[in-house]
């Protein structure tokens, strides 16, 4: 690029000058520059008009089926207990409804602590001991993740031992203000159930003097065992259950009527008496009941067990039957898990090919026959059953078996924690250790939601319940003989609303592109150059560009295919029934024509005896008549309506080689031409610039000689003596 230099020696404007010369190459660039504005207006323009085509395009597309259109109501005769809603599969007509129970979340508000106590306070500030010999441990058991435990130290703080509650799947939290520590868990109803467990001494005082020690877990200790012939009392020289002690009291029925009998032989007498002393814990059972004086002839089943339960209450639990629990215990559990070890080996047998899972299912249904073999037996099932509910997890919700938490336990431990329990139970039932005084939380059980629908049970771990279509969220739990009724009903107002949105959406669309379409002309104005904004105010350049914009669209033969298209495909008429359909003749929903309508407007549909419109409010309401008397063919006809506009709109909105699918303009096409402009732009632009350059050089050369001649010129001047 030469040195431009501006007329220093001739005084010539110089950049004006070379400005004029160029002046006919800088208007062919700014011509191209204006071009492509409005090119990229008109893009823009298109753009938003086309997704407003496509949204209708869309919404016709779901009213094209029937689940569209198929709207329920439902109300209930006791808003205070239920909320009722119906979708489109609900059935017509009344139903019963009862709410049994009310979904609740399991949750335990922890005993107050003192006030000194705060987040970081430590557990040694609650007086929990710890040491290296004395663990303090406790478990977490919840429905939905499993059980686990926790090893507490007197130097955690009670922050840690938040988080510690909160990775064991349970939501913790300690609340400075009220001095209580809060859980619950993470999910209403059943599935959201939890317990906390002391596993040994340390663990209960633990959680006696967290507040954590709840009349649930309380009542939980105290009542496990019950009925379930798992502790075990001493009695002379005997250790059993209570149906332990009543079988032996029917053995020794079976001596002593030998022996009390007329008709028995001295032999036999004095065999059955020797039979009776000969096992002690027979004979013991036989004096007891010979000392209340028992009539053993009249004595009845009924009788004797309630004779076996007295003299289990009257026995001792001592380390004799601490002994005899707990080799009852190991020797089942040692069962059950090895059985659940084989069927957890067959469970992860490869299966990549045919022969590999047919071997593997040939192992899993052996060692599930194993599992069923051994709990068959009444003492191994009565245990396995107590540790499930008491310390056992699931597999999962949808796997209710307990395979993975037997093939993973720990026997020997697993058996220490069965029998500091049972040893706790019984500590309590004697009075030997009272827990009543102590400072216990309060805990609501996890409990699902129960309704009875028409004579079926539902249940839910939430208040909502789905059944058929029909959602009840129950409010309140009915009384014992209280039944709600339910009515469903076709929704009319809901499906007139529908069509008014559809109509209602299609109007806006139309009505624009109308409005595009008959734009006034723009002839006369072009996008403004730089030098021509600075000449306007921001007002007036607005208004100069908006008066474009608007005009863009002008006679579009694009935009007016769509509006043909559109147009066409409402004014269809359809075969419902034999019975020939239309919009306007059917349905009273028509258009207002160029006369009546607003400007841009003719093409818009009114609904007559619409209340919301004052063009036709006064008129007959034919549509809601006939959505009373026949809306299944009312939904039939805008079915086939919708489908013909859908398809018509699909086939304007296909791809080709100038324009792309789901599109109504030929953006490939603009793009192109945008594309074209930049290249027409730049080409003019470097001629501009190449000319500028000649003509500066030459200027230039212009200026270096005058100065040359003027320093001549000077120079002779000055010889001459001028």
């Amino acid at each position: 690029m030469p040195i431009r230099i501006s007329g220093l020696t001739s005084g010539l404007d110089t950049e004006s000058i070379v400005g004029a010369l160029v002046s006919a190459y800088s208007f062919k660039k700014e011509k191209y520059e204006k071009a492509q504005t409005k090119l990229s207006w008109k893009q823009d323009a298109w753009k938003d008009l086309n997704t407003k085509v496509y949204s209708l395009y869309t919404s016709v597309g779901n009213m094209r089926y029937g689940s569209s259109y198929v709207t329920k109501k439902a109300s209930v005769s006791n808003s205070n207990k239920a909320k009722v809603s119906a979708g489109g599969e609900a059935i017509n007509g009344t139903q019963k409804l009862q709410i049994k129970k009310l979904a609740t979340t399991a949750y335990i508000t922890g005993g107050q602590l003192d006030s000194s106590i705060a987040a970081d306070s430590t557990l040694a500030s609650l007086g929990i001991k710890t040491g290296e010999n004395e663990k303090a441990s406790i478990q977490v058991r919840t429905n939905s993740g499993g059980t686990t435990k926790i090893d507490i130290e007197s130097s955690m703080t009670i922050s840690s031992f938040i988080s510690k509650l909160n990775d064991a799947g349970v939501q913790a939290n300690f609340d400075a203000k009220n001095h209580r520590i809060f859980v619950s868990g993470k999910s209403s109803g059943q599935a959201g159930e939890f317990s906390l467990q002391a596993t040994n001494a340390k663990g209960l005082d633990a959680l006696s003097k967290l507040g954590l020690l709840t009349d649930s877990e309380l009542n939980s200790i105290g009542t496990s065992t019950e009925g379930a012939n798992l502790v075990k009392k001493q009695y002379g020289a005997g250790v059993a259950t209570a149906s332990g002690f009543a079988e032996w009291i029917k053995l020794a029925k079976t001596y002593k009527d030998i022996i009390n009998s007329d008709t028995a032989t001295d032999e036999e007498k004095t065999q059955a008496e020797s039979d009776l002393n000969f096992e002690p814990a027979v004979r013991d059972v036989a004096k007891y009941l010979d000392d209340k004086n028992v009539d053993w002839s009249t004595l009845t089943d009924e009788q004797i067990t309630a004779y076996g339960k007295e003299i289990y209450d009257n026995a001792e639990f001592n380390d004799d039957a601490k002994t005899a629990i707990k080799s009852e215990l190991v020797k089942s559990i040692n069962a059950v898990r090895d059985k659940y070890v084989i069927l957890a080996k067959a469970k992860a047998m490869p299966e990549e090919t045919d022969a590999e899972k047919a071997a593997k299912l040939a192992a899993i249904n052996a060692a599930q026959a194993e599992v069923d073999t051994v709990l068959e037996d009444p003492t191994n099932a009565k245990w396995a059953t107590y540790i499930q509910n008491t310390f056992g997890s699931k597999n999962s919700d949808t796997d209710s078996s307990y395979s993975n938490f037997w093939s993973q336990s720990d026997n020997l431990q697993l058996a220490e924690d069965v029998m500091y329990r049972i040893d706790l139970a019984s500590k309590m039932e004697s009075g030997e250790i009272d827990l009543t005084k102590v400072n216990t939380g309060k805990k609501i059980d996890g409990q699902d939601a129960e309704i009875v629908l028409n004579d079926v049970t539902y249940t839910s771990s939430t208040n909502s319940i789905t059944v058929n279509g029909l959602t009840v969220e129950a409010l309140g739990e009915t009384g014992e003989d209280e039944v709600l009724s339910i009515t469903v009903s076709n929704d009319t107002d809901a499906l007139y609303d529908k069509i008014k949105d559809f109509l209602s959406q299609y109007n806006s669309l139309m009505n624009e592109m109308q409005k595009l379409y008959n734009a006034d002309s723009a002839k006369d104005y072009e996008p403004l150059t730089d030098d021509e904004k600075n000449e306007m105010s921001e007002s007036e350049i607005e208004k100069w560009e908006q008066k474009i914009k608007d005009s863009l669209l002008r006679r579009d033969t694009s935009l007016s295919g769509i509006i043909s298209t559109m147009t066409m495909a409402m004014m269809k008429t359809y075969e419902i029934n034999g019975k020939t359909w239309s919009l306007s003749g059917t349905l009273g929903i028509h258009t207002l024509g160029s006369l009546n309508a607003e400007k841009n407007e003719g093409y818009a549909y009114h609904i007559d005896g619409d209340s919301e419109d004052s063009k036709t409010s006064g008129k007959q309401d034919k549509l809601r008549a006939a959505l009373s008397e026949d809306p299944e063919s009312v939904i039939e006809f805008l079915k086939q309506l919708t489908t013909g506009l859908y398809n018509d709109l699909d086939a304007k909105m296909k791809s080709t080689s100038v324009k792309s699918v789901y599109t109504v303009y030929n953006d490939k096409e603009m793009a192109s031409e945008y594309s074209n402009y930049s290249k027409l732009i730049k080409t003019w632009a470097d001629r501009v610039t190449d000319m500028e350059d000649a003509y500066y050089k030459k200027f230039a050369a212009m200026e270096s000689a005058l100065a040359k001649l003027q320093n001549s010129s000077s120079s002779i001047t000055s010889m001459l003596g001028g």
